[in-house]
């Protein structure tokens, strides 16, 4: 079987480069956890106070 690889020789630059422009198009996203992180608290808190309205309707005690 032949080797397709066979001269494929090492170039000594790294896998993936990242420019200038790439880091400058991904500094912005680097504040979107706040975003996902307020989001997922509303919609726990929101759940959790459902739950205990509806719980409460229901007449069921803690």
């Amino acid at each position: 079987m032949k080797d397709i690889y066979r001269q494929n020789r090492p170039s000594g630059q790294p896998m993936a480069i990242r420019t200038i422009d790439a880091i400058e198009f991904t500094e912005p996203f680097n504040h979107l956890w706040i975003d996902r992180l307020v989001t997922s608290l509303y919609i726990v808190l929101s759940v959790s106070l459902t739950v205990i309205s509806l719980a409460l309707t229901l007449g069921v005690s803690f």
